[in-house]
């Protein structure tokens, strides 16, 4: 079977037999989030809202060569790494409650560099803009239903497929600001933005159901949204070597999941990048991004259970791909 290459492919300039850099800066962001604008999930009641277009999705499913995944260690940083001269990309703190398009931002932005990092070589990565996948989801998907700031999950991963993903770097496109976010939460973005970022479409969106689902989303190199009311430490603590978070208090918050270590320890880790700043969560010891931290099987299975995480493929469905990092060289 076929499968249709999406973002990666389309974003961008063919370059083909030339090597893939990312253009964009790699400065560390050593603001934070103020706590007054660091959540911004809609809710139980808005995920209730959103059910029937969660119920339209496909279902996830890994095809092709089945893969047991559970002692397995899969970073997709690594693949960032292998195009941007081992550096990570910039972690900017969101300026309001707009989380969730952060959070598909993310997804984005990783499962980019993975297909480009993966090759052959058919373009160049643009990182997309946040405040894009925000209006869209609240204006163009929910209709305009949320007043103040937020947003769902299930939205955003609509709205990237539907309406597509806006370059951060196209012409006319302002800088990151919570005006923006804000203005273009409330009115959508302008129409012209929306008819360029159509062209470059999130191939299958599906919601995840369990630690599992997230854990083989991952291993095949797919990001995971998580949208939740789960709440962790602002300062994690160092456990096998990594910054492990556990539950503490209620965060109504959007972030991703790019990683899964069922290696080191007694048990599995998911790593879960935040939109709150390089330097929120202080300095990660191993080589993890600045700005998130691992948590266990059993937070993402709380945050999973509350219906609003979405795996973002690439792909027309969700093929298998074994992600042998040897192809990508050491960093």
């Amino acid at each position: 079977m076929r499968w249709k290459a999406g973002i990666a492919a389309a974003i961008g300039i063919s370059v083909a037999g030339l090597t893939i850099s990312i253009t964009t800066s790699v400065d560390v962001d050593v603001t934070i989030t103020p706590k007054s604008v660091r959540q911004g999930w809609a809710g139980p009641a808005a995920v209730r809202a959103a059910r029937p277009l969660v119920a339209g999705m496909p279902k996830f499913r890994i095809v092709g060569a089945a893969q047991d995944n559970q002692r397995a260690n899969v970073r997709l940083w690594d693949y960032v790494k292998a195009i941007n001269n081992g550096q990570h990309l910039p972690n900017t703190a969101q300026q309001v409650g707009d989380c969730v398009s952060w959070g598909a931002k993310n997804a984005v932005d990783y499962l980019q560099c993975v297909q480009i990092a993966r090759g052959p070589p058919v373009s160049a990565f643009h990182p997309s803009f946040a405040p894009y996948f925000y209006g869209v989801s609240r204006v163009l998907i929910g209709n305009g239903r949320i007043s103040g700031d937020g947003s769902v999950g299930a939205w955003a991963a609509e709205g990237a497929r539907r309406f597509g993903v806006l370059p951060a770097d196209h012409a006319g496109v302002p800088e990151y600001d919570g005006r923006v976010a804000r203005k273009w939460g409330r009115s959508g973005p302008p129409d012209e933005f929306v008819q360029f970022a159509q062209q470059f479409p999130v191939q299958t969106v599906a919601p995840v159901r369990s630690a599992a689902d997230v854990r083989d989303a991952v291993c095949n190199g797919y990001p995971v949204t998580i949208a939740s009311d789960w709440g962790g430490r602002m300062q994690p603590r160092e456990v096998d070597g990594r910054l492990v978070n556990e539950r503490r208090g209620t965060w109504n918050h959007q972030m991703c999941i790019i990683g899964y270590d069922g290696q080191t320890g007694s048990e599995p880790y998911y790593y879960v990048l935040n939109s709150w700043g390089a330097a929120a969560h202080g300095t990660p010891p191993d080589d993890a991004p600045p700005g998130g931290f691992w948590i266990r099987e059993k937070d993402v299975e709380y945050i999973v259970a509350q219906g609003d995480s979405f795996a973002f493929s690439a792909f027309a469905g969700f093929p298998s791909q074994e992600l042998d990092f040897r192809i990508i060289g050491d960093q």
